[in-house]
């Protein structure tokens, strides 16, 4: 029993520092990863909390320090449930639907009908490879206005609007992964679309450079127009403050109201986290948001329908 005790405390105070060092210290990139499973810590803490109760016959300390974990992992966490019932009356609907292809995946048919049922007025393409331009060339070209990338590497990018689009492959931060800005016309009202997929923070370097794109596309703000959508896989997740920053202004989480939706690893639920994402301004309403069905790649694909007040 005194065994079980220690290894109790060790996941106790586990949890507790996995859960909370992430967000007091975020500008070491090895423990920003961890800030990205507050699900899994709020589940892990409530399963401690049970096992404490069962356990320690002082209980105090154990359920202080658990509910602590707990509550600090659900103020990151409930927000995304908190639905939104103002009114606002809408004057023209969106429908945006963002994808990363996985330039390793082979289930080119599931993509293709991904595509087609949801049909979507803009659709954003993420890895981007030549030989994933060249399956989905039907589709491409059904689409009237487009922007695309299409890089051997995994940031091939790409745009395709059924409204009128003027758009640019853009540079942020001197990164050397394009983004893809596109002003669109949506009957009389213009709406700015910035697509972008920072690199993974996989070392210090990698990490201050997915910060410093994301950070100098919302630096460009005054560029674009009231109506604004960054899309994309940000390689970070909706708890990291480096995320966090980029909704301190006018802009907000289109998950917000509709709950976390994880997208990433496709494969594996029980670690899945928000690295997909789709910022809107406040002049905008999000109607829907909801994340698909597997289309092969170890990304979740996500859709959105927009109103335009």
């Amino acid at each position: 029993m005194a065994s079980i005790k220690k290894l109790l405390w060790v996941f106790i105070i586990g949890v507790v520092c996995f859960s909370i060092l992430p967000n007091l210290f975020s500008g070491y990139w090895l423990l920003e990863v961890f800030s990205n499973f507050k699900l899994q810590y709020a589940v892990i803490s409530i399963v401690l909390l049970i096992c404490s109760l069962l356990v320690f016959q002082k209980k105090s300390l154990a359920l202080i320090i658990l509910s602590m974990s707990l509550l600090w992992n659900a103020y990151y966490i409930l927000p995304y449930y908190l639905t939104n019932t103002t009114k606002v009356d809408i004057k023209k609907e969106l429908k945006l639907s963002s994808v990363n292809l996985w330039s390793g995946n082979n289930e080119t048919d599931l993509v293709k009908k991904y595509i087609l049922e949801e049909d979507p007025d803009v659709l954003i393409l993420m890895e981007l490879t030549p030989g994933w331009e060249a399956q989905l060339n039907t589709m491409i070209i059904a689409y009237e206005y487009k922007e695309l990338v299409a890089r051997t590497d995994n940031f091939g990018i790409a745009v395709l609007s059924k409204f009128p689009m003027k758009s640019s492959v853009e540079y942020f931060a001197e990164s050397t992964k394009p983004s893809i800005v596109a002003d669109l016309k949506i009957e009389n009202e213009k709406l700015t679309l910035v697509a972008s997929h920072p690199v993974p923070p996989l070392g210090q370097a990698a990490f201050e450079s997915r910060n410093q794109q994301l950070l100098s596309i919302i630096k460009n703000r005054d560029r674009f127009s009231k109506h604004l959508v960054i899309a994309g896989d940000f390689n970070t997740s909706s708890f990291s403050n480096h995320f966090r920053k980029l909704t301190s202004g006018d802009l907000k989480d289109s998950r917000i109201g509709f709950g976390l939706l994880p997208t990433w690893p496709e494969d594996s639920p029980i670690l899945q986290t928000t690295l997909d994402h789709m910022l809107v301004s406040d002049s905008l309403k999000v109607i829907e948001r909801s994340t698909e069905s597997s289309i092969g790649s170890d990304h979740l694909p996500i859709s959105t329908k927009i109103g335009i007040p």
